[in-house]
């Protein structure tokens, strides 16, 4: 009961809206003008809805709507118990596509694991989708790394990722959030990280392999649907460029942007770069390439 009254207030402290959805309340967050073009943004594997809070003023100054959302066991959105696979996460974000006002089709953007559920929606709803870009698209998280495997255990993986696995996972945020200027993020993400539910998800996520092999996500993308853009940063550890690489040789044709000494959370340090490059206006930035 505790946990939830934690979750509550930060509920209360929040804006956005909570919809009610098959697996859960939903915290969903719509901004800018309702009738301007939608993006619909889909975060990452860790870090909520607020990854975005630096690219969403940039999309607003393209002349877009944002619509932004926390996947279950993470930020303000419920943390059901059951197994958080990787259909869990696209039963949720269809469900907050389908429940999106917009008369045209819309962007669909979708950061690491996000980019991978963001290929897998756009399967579901072509017809939904104008644009779909993929931002440092995960490709498999599971492989050849030491600790998702230990976190992965039936009987071990929830109580390491408690005592070993959250508590390093808000050190490097701490030093990360520090390198780029943004201090004040870290206590944000300790308070969501620290709601119950939150390190049972992510060890259900590594035990269920949701993390895992991306391909086919990827590879069954139809080739004309919508315009396809990738986003890369060039100095990302988390998804390095040779898993980007191999990325965008499972997709049909699509532009590419390689953003030169950007890591992981370029969305946090490039987001006017990304913003200007998402402009329905333009053809976006120089250093596109062209379909490929």
């Amino acid at each position: 009961m505790a946990g939830l009254k934690d979750l509550q207030h930060l509920r209360a402290e929040a804006a956005g809206r909570q919809l009610a959805l098959s697996a859960g309340l939903t915290h969903v967050l719509e901004e800018g003008e309702s009738s301007a073009p939608t993006c619909l943004l889909l975060h990452g594997a860790t870090v909520p809805h607020w990854e975005f809070d630096r690219l969403v003023p940039a999309l607003h100054a393209a002349g877009m709507r944002t619509v932004r959302f926390d996947f279950y066991g993470h930020g303000l959105s419920d943390r059901p118990a059951r197994p958080y696979r990787f259909a869990l996460f696209l039963q949720q974000a269809l469900e907050v596509l389908d429940g999106i006002d917009s008369k045209r089709p819309l962007t669909l953007l979708g950061h690491s694991f996000g980019a991978a559920v963001a290929a897998a929606l756009a399967q579901q709803r072509p017809e939904r989708i104008e644009r779909l870009v993929l931002v440092a698209p995960l490709l498999d998280f599971m492989r050849g790394s030491f600790w998702p495997r230990v976190f992965a255990l039936p009987a071990l993986g929830r109580p390491l990722m408690r005592r070993i696995g959250l508590p390093a996972l808000e050190r490097r945020r701490k030093k990360r959030y520090a390198a780029i200027n943004a201090a004040h993020l870290t206590p944000r993400f300790n308070a969501q990280a620290r709601v119950p539910g939150y390190a049972e998800a992510l060890a259900s996520m590594f035990r269920q392999g949701t993390l895992g092999a991306q391909h086919a996500h990827y590879r069954h993308l139809h080739p004309a649907a919508f315009e396809l853009r990738v986003i890369a940063g060039a100095l990302d550890r988390v998804v390095p460029l040779q898993d980007v690489a191999q990325v965008r040789a499972l997709l049909p044709a699509h532009h590419y942007l390689e953003l030169a000494g950007a890591e992981h959370n370029l969305l946090l340090t490039h987001a006017a770069q990304v913003g200007a490059a998402l402009d329905p206006k333009s053809a976006g930035p120089q250093g596109w390439s062209d379909p490929a």
